[in-house]
């Protein structure tokens, strides 16, 4: 089994076009049914019968309305990850925050305007039904007057052709963690042992893939030095033949010293290691083609991390990447061999190809949790042709670690929007944020409060608004007004989390070790300045928090308030957003949008 992409025809999308100005329309119908997308067969979600769902393609400046037609036997939602929805703030897909759940049998329009340009990806807000295949692709081209960084590239007018087709052309690559059992039976072994369990069973790339069972030299041979540390420490010698770390090992990690309930936990989970042959994504690119120059050919991909819990590093032997766009913006091209992904993100990337042959595609799990990864092929050949099979460079090892000194790994703190993207040199409000968990080692917070996803507030924030602060769970700012969230792990040991804010960007404009101890960041930069960038800082929807090894860390972002609505701010990894780690920011309540009728009354 294999997917086919060629240069010269774009992934194939549902837009019903209609006359010039009218909105571009798609319909995705949510079903649960059995595949068996690495070799396993279980019940998961499908969108229009395939998984990920098709991609939804339309230029800057298009009305869209997207039509969800809900055939599962349980409540839905999908949220359209990163775009801004302004004006639009009931069609975010936020349960209990922008709108009532899709109810068995239910159909619901979400009308919005493409105001950006770039990659973006839709997925599942309603529990964990991310995890279990809700999600696809989105691509927004940009107008032809818009600047673009492709001269910093090459200035070859050729070249810039060649470019300029293959990014009309670009191929989404939905990288994806995946279980042998459903969200449904994930969040109920971890409510029953009162942690995480975050072992998979497979990595999928554009929802294939197959279970890899390695032997324990070869997992021996991948541990690095903060794996064998935590083995050590939990009394263990080896990983399980998934690669995981024991269970008593993780517990010490992501538990707290709470107490745990082992035996809620099935064997299968950690301890059974059942391989297959599984299925294989595979990109075919032909010579010859529009996206030619005069040396080789150009392809754009989109690499969308549509993970539940990993970061992984990502590759594709032999071929160099020339990132230009990081979350759906231009930025100053880097020429990197491997970029770490984590939830959320997305980095849209160039190859040029020389040499005929096959490309292995890799990505591979950095969280010290376990060891796994997963492989696609990119073929590029002479139409009609067969080639001597060749081996390209690999870049990374299947614990993604870089296999040689000179590999260069994208490179966050360097990151430049093109064009510049000024940030205030001030915040009008500050809020700090203390990360950790709460009562168990389920339950997660952003503000020493849990918040769990429990979908079940009949009054979305945006049909009522909080007059005022809510306890730890709501944040209210005024319309024109920038700030600064802190977010401070506290807690030791603590994980990064990929930290996701709807409705804006965000600047990183900081971070930095021990604990945050004054009251803004303007006090902060007196005393450490070296620790913040208020000049060209990192622009995104999302960003991860630092690791909180062996004492408190901090990273602190700052946007600007222009989009009046409730956004949710969370973590993205599943478990953590649906242990609480979660806040509605109630942005520009002095300007709230008006919900048109149809809206409020949906669902009531």
């Amino acid at each position: 089994m294999f997917t086919r992409l060629v240069c010269s025809l774009a992934l194939a999308s549902l837009a019903l076009a209609g006359p010039l100005g009218r909105p571009k329309q798609f319909d995705l119908t949510v079903t649960w049914e059995k595949r068996a997308p690495n070799g396993f067969s279980r019940n998961m979600v499908l969108i229009n019968g395939q998984s990920p769902g098709p991609l939804i393609e339309v230029d800057e400046g298009d009305e869209v309305w997207v039509t969800i037609n809900n055939r599962m036997p349980f409540n839905t939602t999908i949220h359209f990850h990163g775009i801004e929805m302004g004006a639009t703030p009931w069609s975010d897909g936020v349960p209990g925050v922008t709108q009532r759940e899709i109810a068995p049998g239910k159909t619901f329009v979400s009308r919005w305007t493409a105001a950006q340009y770039g990659e973006y990806w839709y997925h599942a807000h309603h529990k964990g039904q991310l995890d279990d295949g809700q999600y696809g692709p989105i691509v927004i081209h940009p107008k032809k007057d818009r600047a673009t960084p492709f001269g910093l590239i090459s200035q070859d007018k050729d070249t810039l052709a060649a470019i300029s087709k293959a990014i009309a052309h670009i191929k989404p690559l939905m990288l994806s963690d995946w279980l042998n059992f459903d969200s449904d039976k994930a969040l109920e072994i971890q409510l029953a042992s009162n942690m995480d369990v975050p072992c998979y069973d497979s990595m999928l790339i554009n929802g294939k893939g197959k279970i890899n069972c390695w032997p324990a030299e070869k997992y021996a041979s991948l541990l690095s030095a903060q794996q064998q540390q935590m083995l050590k420490n939990g009394n263990a010698t080896a990983v399980t033949v998934k690669g995981c770390l024991p269970k008593q090992v993780m517990a010490l990690s992501l538990a707290f010293g709470k107490p745990v309930n082992y035996s809620a936990i099935p064997a299968d989970v950690f301890d059974v290691c059942n391989p297959t042959q599984g299925s294989n994504t595979v990109i075919e690119v032909k010579k010859g083609g529009k996206c030619d120059d005069k040396n080789g050919t150009w392809v754009a991909f989109d690499v969308v991390g549509a993970y539940g819990t990993f970061t992984a590093s990502f590759s594709i032997d032999g071929l160099p990447m020339y990132v230009y766009a990081v979350d759906g913006e231009y930025i100053e091209p880097q020429l990197v061999q491997a970029i770490s992904v984590g939830n959320g993100d997305r980095y849209s990337f160039l190859v040029h190809i020389t040499d005929a042959g096959d490309y292995t595609i890799r990505h591979a799990n950095t969280l010290p949790i376990q060891i796994i990864s997963g492989t696609a092929t990119l073929s590029y050949r002479p139409s009609g042709q067969t080639v001597t099979p060749k081996n390209f460079t690999q870049y990374i090892n299947d614990a993604g670690r870089a296999l040689t000194p000179d590999v260069k790994f994208y490179n966050q703190t360097l990151q430049k929007s093109y064009p510049p993207s000024p940030v205030a040199q001030k915040a009008d409000q500050t809020i700090i944020l203390n990360m950790g968990n709460t009562v168990t080692g389920y339950l997660w917070s952003l503000n020493g409060t849990s918040q769990p996803q429990t979908q079940e507030q009949a009054e979305p924030v945006l049909f009522k608004p909080h007059p005022n602060a809510l306890d730890n769970l709501t944040i209210t700012t005024l319309n024109g007004s920038w700030v600064d969230l802190i977010f401070v792990a506290t807690q030791v040991p603590q994980p990064a989390h990929p930290i996701h804010k709807h409705g804006n960007k965000m600047w990183l404009i900081g971070s930095g070790q021990g604990a945050f101890k004054w009251p803004s960041v303007e006090a902060a930069i007196k005393e450490v300045p070296l620790s913040f960038n208020l000049v060209n800082p990192p622009r995104r929807d999302g960003f991860q928090t630092l690791v909180a090894g062996k004492g408190p860390t901090w990273t602190a972002v700052r946007y600007h308030v222009t989009n009046p609505g409730p956004w949710l701010l969370h973590c993205h990894i599943q478990s953590h957003m649906l242990g609480g780690m979660s806040m509605v920011i109630q942005d520009g309540v002095d300007k709230w949008p008006v919900t048109p009728p149809e809206y409020l009354a949906y669902g009531a």
